[in-house]
């Protein structure tokens, strides 16, 4: 009998002893459970650490959002500040001769827009630009865009009959594609614990 509870006793330590080696390895168990929140914390704090912009970023993205404004107020002077105007998009009321005159203005608003955020992308570390693909991915795509709608304005304008309603709804598509371009760069300046 006495042997028996020994032996009984032997197996419990045993037992005992294999479970806390396991947990102590992460290999499962209470312990390794106890830990799940905490290496998710200390991930979490490395991104942090990692996406926290350092001075030179904070002036370079200042300069990619003032370059993207000042691109967005000369699109809205294009056809007698009517660009984000609803009522002049469903009713076709730009001034074409007003578009004339400013479109190589908003042109080059738009490319020093673009040069700005490529100066921003320069300055971010290669674990920033991989934190921020998805980000980034977006913008690529939206620069494509804006591209495709310049080529489009300006085979509208050159038009034998510009049409002020089609040249009218270039605008406004152009105009929608920049408040995404803002609305990108402000996730990436939260992301950046960047004050906007």
């Amino acid at each position: 009998m006495k042997k028996e509870k020994v032996r009984v006793f032997a197996t419990l330590l045993l037992s005992a002893t294999a479970s806390l080696a396991l947990a102590q390895r992460g290999g499962g168990g209470i312990d390794s459970f106890g830990h799940a929140g905490h290496n998710s914390t200390t991930v979490d704090s490395r991104r942090t650490l990692t996406l926290r912009a350092t001075d030179n970023q904070r002036e370079a993205f200042a300069h990619c959002m003032a370059a993207t404004e000042a691109a967005r107020e000369t699109g809205r002077s294009v056809g007698d500040n009517t660009y984000w105007n609803s009522w002049r998009y469903r009713h076709g009321g730009y001034d074409l001769d007003a578009v004339y005159r400013k479109k190589d203005q908003f042109q080059s608003a738009l490319a020093d827009m673009t040069a700005a955020h490529r100066q921003f992308l320069q300055v971010l570390s290669e674990e920033q630009a991989t934190e921020l693909r998805p980000n980034l991915n977006k913008l690529e795509r939206l620069q494509g865009q804006l591209s495709s709608q310049i080529s489009q304005l300006d085979d509208e304008l050159t038009a034998v009959k510009p049409d002020s309603f089609r040249v009218s709804t270039r605008l406004y598509g152009m105009g929608k594609t920049i408040d995404k371009w803002r609305s990108q760069h402000r996730k990436i300046a939260k992301e950046m614990s960047i004050p906007r």
